[in-house]
């Protein structure tokens, strides 16, 4: 399942939420603390960008990413990751899906990852 990342310049708050809403994505921004998180996947496609701070994750491969303002990860519902302790900051986040719609836990399973989303 691929995912792209990219290092661009820095970008503010408003600029993002534009950016996703030109995409017809749905988005938030918050503050977060990173905390080591087990490998999940959501149902969603989601865009996102680090608007200040550090942080790191990881691919389902353990290949580790550090992000620094500007970042910006797109990636494909069923992508599997986990974020790393280590980083502070503020992001915002995209999803093609809103909010109601997402069901719980955002952070899912590997084991209940659906066959069609394996490989996309």
């Amino acid at each position: 399942m691929e995912y792209r990342f990219s290092q661009d310049p820095p970008i503010t708050e408003e600029a993002a939420l534009a950016e996703a809403a030109a995409m017809g994505f749905h988005a938030l921004a918050y503050d977060y603390v990173d905390v080591d998180e087990p490998l999940h996947w959501h149902e969603f496609d989601s865009v996102t960008w680090v608007i200040e701070g550090t942080g790191a994750f990881a691919d389902e491969h353990g290949t580790v990413t550090t992000v620094t303002s500007g970042c910006r990860l797109q990636a494909p519902a069923g992508w599997l990751h986990r974020a790393l302790a280590g980083g502070q900051g503020r992001i915002v986040v995209s999803t093609n899906l809103p909010g109601h719609e997402w069901t719980m836990p955002i952070n899912k399973d590997p084991a209940d990852r659906p066959a069609d989303l394996h490989g996309r």
